[in-house]
């Protein structure tokens, strides 16, 4: 990361070419993107689908189509072909489902009904669909009938994982006794159930935020900490894993914790000052430097070579840092120990000139009007170089505990 100035922005430069070119390769990658989203639709049209022997989609897609355009004849040649081979298809699932996998099948018969029931519901929805396909068939019956059967599986399922006792187990019953929430609210004590396996199924972790040997850089280590912290309460939202500080972990007896994390400065250095002095001396041909009169009376201009020197003063102050991230489990096996480096670049140029103007280049030219500027205060770049480590840690912490 790189600076001239605290606040430098690109805005602030409306003839910056850098942005020119940005909005360029901007509006052609909005291209590439329609085009590649025309190829995506025109793989999946209701006839591409119909001809993939996937009927079902062919259907809803159909339908959509005859929505938006009643007359679209392709899209009623396909509804019509599609619709008896999509219900004899989903129906032959049913048959195959109690084959070949017993132990599930009201659970899977339940999701085909209800995939039968939306062709119909989406066929009732279209006035021209329902003109095509005279009498859709519904099983809003049959749905309701297998339902409580599809939940005491799920329930049944779950009641098992939960008995193994480990985590793991833990965590696939809670998805059981979800399931059989969700065909038959409140069926029987699942919600005990769910709770009992979910906290079952927690890993708790210890997250240790080590302070830093600084009064000065004391309020941007915690502002980075606080960073983390959120992104770990945000890990927490969706998976089976509760994070405690040190000082949680004593309120709620944690005695025995699954694992340990420890995030620690490991180095870090703000205000490393360089500068530096450069003479750059500039010479150009063929420039106007004055004219004469010739004997008829008219004047001609004379050409010839313009000098300066220039003096470019360069100031840089870099700050940068190491921070370490571990995860150590109860039984003291490391789990993970990266370091995330992070750094920020501040500079400022200016300078004078001595000689010809018109032999300064445009960036010469910007830069003696520069002024030096004070750098930002060490608070502020510690700041800045903490930035892209909470990044990587952020991202590392999410891959982590993805599978938890």
């Amino acid at each position: 990361m790189t600076s001239n100035g605290l606040f430098y922005n690109l805005k602030y430069h409306p003839n910056n070419k850098i942005l020119l070119y940005i909005m360029k390769n901007f509006i052609k990658f909005l291209s590439v993107v329609f085009l590649l989203s025309s190829i995506v639709l025109a793989c999946t049209s209701p006839q591409k689908l119909l001809e993939k022997g996937n009927y079902y989609e062919a259907v809803i897609q159909s339908v959509e189509r005859l929505k938006k355009n009643p007359n679209n004849k392709k899209a009623r040649e396909t509804l019509a072909q599609a619709y008896p081979l999509a219900i004899e298809n989903l129906l032959e699932d049913l048959k195959k489902d109690k084959l070949i996998q017993p132990q599930f099948a009201n659970s899977h018969a339940a999701y085909t009904y209800e995939d039968l029931n939306r062709i119909y519901e989406k066929i009732q929805q279209s006035p021209v669909a329902k003109e095509i396909i005279k009498n859709p068939q519904k099983f809003y019956a049959e749905l309701s009938e297998i339902k409580s059967l599809a939940a005491e599986e799920q329930y049944l399922a779950g009641t098992e994982q939960l008995s193994m006792g480990t985590k793991e187990n833990a965590k696939k019953a809670y998805y059981y006794f979800q399931d059989a929430d969700a065909f038959v609210g409140n069926y029987k004590d699942v919600s005990e159930k769910m709770e009992l396996s979910y906290n079952m199924a927690l890993i708790h972790v210890i997250a240790e935020f080590k302070s830093i040997n600084s009064k000065m850089y004391k309020l941007s280590a915690e502002s980075f900490y606080e960073q983390l912290q959120n992104g770990l309460q945000q890990i927490e939202q969706n998976k089976f894993v509760r994070f405690y500080s040190v000082s949680d972990a004593e309120k709620a007896n944690l005695n025995n914790p699954d694992q340990f994390l420890e995030i620690n400065f490991e180095d870090f250095v703000v205000g490393e000052t360089h500068t530096k002095e450069r003479i750059e001396n500039m010479e150009v041909d063929s420039v106007k430097t004055g004219e004469i009169t010739l004997d008829s009376g008219r004047k001609k201009d004379v050409f010839g070579t313009v000098k300066a020197e220039v003096s470019i003063n360069h100031m840089e102050i870099i700050s940068r840092g190491i921070v370490n991230l571990t995860i150590i489990e109860n039984n003291r096996n490391i789990l993970l120990n990266d370091n995330f480096p992070g750094d920020f670049i501040w500079f400022n140029e200016w300078g004078y000139y001595n000689g010809d103007e018109r032999a300064l280049n445009k960036n010469q030219l910007e830069i003696c009007r520069n002024k030096q500027i004070p750098p930002p205060p060490p608070q502020q770049m510690f700041v800045e170089f903490t930035k892209p480590i909470y990044v990587q840690i952020n991202n590392r912490l999410k891959n982590f505990y993805r599978n938890y």
